[in-house]
């Protein structure tokens, strides 16, 4: 475990990368499976969704950001407490929004951040709009004809069992530019690229778990196998989606056989 100081410090340092706007700087802060729940977008953010998080707020070749922190931080043990001044510039427009983080190290790595606003400043929603799209070139007949593209890639080839598959992967086997691509996920199907593998992968998942008339089911194995990248990321989707554990899943499946 790192001492308080070393801490202190590596803190200092995930702020400065923020505030540098390096988004594979603030990323490389995090442990793979790291929980990021942002209270003010009321969204919360697993592993490799994190990257395209910060991607998304820092890509903006018009919006800054600057994080200060206003206090010494509290450290108790790898849990530290903290209270920021978060100032957003996005074109003319700016904001400032007084934030309290509660982040819990691992070694030097992130395993988890709560970030908690005032509830009188809740930040505009336009400061954090993608502008990144507004000049793609694309026409919907294109888009349709990507869409088309993309879904019969992952239907025939399935590269999202891949683990590590990234956007910019997704896109040369499409053939396309990254950033068209990430326009359709969010536009066309409302996901951020790693919510739109997880899908796929899910229901990956739950077709093999109906075809399989084992009783004992080796679930982590079955996760793997259809691209989860950790027991930990696939219990969190399957929740997120079904309300319900795998374990409990699998028992209603059995019962009603």
């Amino acid at each position: 475990m790192a001492n308080k100081q070393q801490l202190k410090q590596r803190l200092f340092d995930y702020f400065d990368a923020w505030n540098q706007g390096d988004p594979k700087s603030v990323a490389a802060f995090f442990s793979e499976d790291a929980v990021y729940v942002d209270t003010a977008l009321n969204k919360e953010y697993q592993g490799h969704e994190i990257q395209q998080y910060i991607s998304d707020i820092l890509s903006s070749s018009t919006r800054k950001i600057k994080f200060t922190i206003i206090e010494d931080p509290v450290i108790n043990g790898d849990v530290v407490f903290l209270q920021s001044s978060l100032n957003i510039h996005s074109g003319k427009d700016k904001q400032q929004l007084e934030s309290a983080e509660l982040i819990k190290f691992k070694g030097e790595q992130i395993v988890m951040i709560q970030t908690y606003y005032n509830l009188d400043e809740q930040i505009e929603p336009h400061l954090f709009e993608k502008d990144k799209y507004t000049k793609s070139g694309l026409d919907q007949t294109q888009i349709n004809t990507i869409k088309s593209r993309i879904e019969a890639l992952m239907e025939q080839d399935e590269p999202f069992r891949r683990p590590s598959l990234k956007l910019q992967d997704l896109a040369e086997m499409l053939d396309i530019r990254r950033n068209h691509l990430s326009q359709i996920l969010n536009n066309e199907y409302q996901m951020k690229f790693f919510d739109f593998l997880n899908h796929y992968r899910l229901q990956t998942f739950l077709k093999a778990l109906h075809n399989r008339p084992e009783t004992d089911i080796n679930i982590t194995e079955l996760a793997y196998d259809s691209g989860f990248s950790s027991s930990s990321v696939f219990y969190k989707i399957f929740k997120r989606y079904q309300d319900i554990s795998p374990r409990e899943y699998i028992k209603n499946i059995q019962s009603s056989s």
